[in-house]
């Protein structure tokens, strides 16, 4: 009985801590690297070529991480392009406590 009431409480906690709110270093950078217009499976060693790419890869990388962003504004920004209305969007939701914003 001890090892139920003891296991239960960390087994909700296991459970409930699996799900990512917020994209990681993977999502942020795979989002980054197809706004550039980088096709997945790209070596890394062809960045370089294309001035520019990199760095704007890189910086949105940067931003996705230490802002950080959530996933409707990755897909907004991915699904529309429109760059100032998704932050718009993206802002109010977290001024409202991330309630859906349209």
């Amino acid at each position: 009985m001890r090892a139920l009431a003891f296991g239960l409480p960390l087994l909700f906690l296991a459970l409930t801590g699996c799900a990512r709110k917020l994209p990681g270093p993977e999502q942020c950078r795979a989002f980054a690297l197809a706004t550039v217009g980088v096709q997945p499976g790209t070596p890394a060693t062809e960045l370089p070529r294309v001035p520019g790419l990199r760095a704007r890869a890189e910086e949105l990388t940067r931003q996705c991480l230490a802002t950080p962003w959530d996933y409707p504004l990755l897909g907004c920004l991915q699904s529309s392009g429109n760059e100032r209305l998704c932050l718009a969007r993206f802002q109010r939701r977290r001024e409202l406590g991330n309630a859906h914003v349209e």
